[in-house]
């Protein structure tokens, strides 16, 4: 995991607001934010294993409380660069607006972990849900099931946003 993207993706998280470590939810939500931008496009600065509670960042845990500052805060922000915007701006459009909800954060990034990139056939969004209902039985499986055809359709735009782009470069490369 490389240093610049671990620092790239703090600065990111920091432009939903202040990082706190105080509450159990405020960790939870710090974990979710961090994998949910890794998986919109972003940095591989953590590894994430399964957990209670969803993908989870030992590594990610170390990091953000050897940051925190004589005032028991982690450090400071500031304003992101186009690419970060871009990927906080994925983050915002997936759950709705909502970063600050951890449950909410919960359920996208939990779904977004089992789901499999492509196009999942129906035994699969059945076993996702399942699996959801059996792990994290605070979820409707309603709820789960309107969260994994968010996520499967924000990664089909995002797979047809990242086509159209590599053919308008090749169009522009071959003119």
């Amino acid at each position: 995991m490389n240093q610049q993207g671990r620092q790239r993706t703090l600065g990111i998280l920091e432009s939903f607001g202040p990082i706190s470590l105080d509450r159990f939810d405020d960790r939870l939500r710090m974990q979710k934010l961090a994998f949910l931008i890794q998986g919109v496009g972003g940095y591989h600065a953590f590894a994430y294993y399964w957990h209670v509670r969803g993908p989870y960042s030992p590594d990610l845990t170390r990091v953000l409380f050897s940051r925190r500052g004589d005032d028991g805060a982690p450090g400071g922000g500031g304003g992101l660069a186009g690419p970060d915007r871009e990927l906080a701006g994925r983050v915002r459009s997936l759950v709705h607006g909502r970063v600050d909800d951890a449950l909410e954060l919960e359920l996208y990034a939990s779904v977004w972990y089992l789901a499999p990139e492509g196009d999942l056939p129906e035994a699969d969004r059945r076993s996702i849900i399942d699996t959801m209902e059996w792990a994290k039985p605070h979820f409707k499986r309603e709820r789960v099931a309107g969260a994994l055809a968010e996520i499967e359709a924000f990664r089909r735009d995002a797979r047809t946003c990242s086509t159209r782009g590599r053919l308008a470069a090749r169009r522009q490369r071959s003119s």
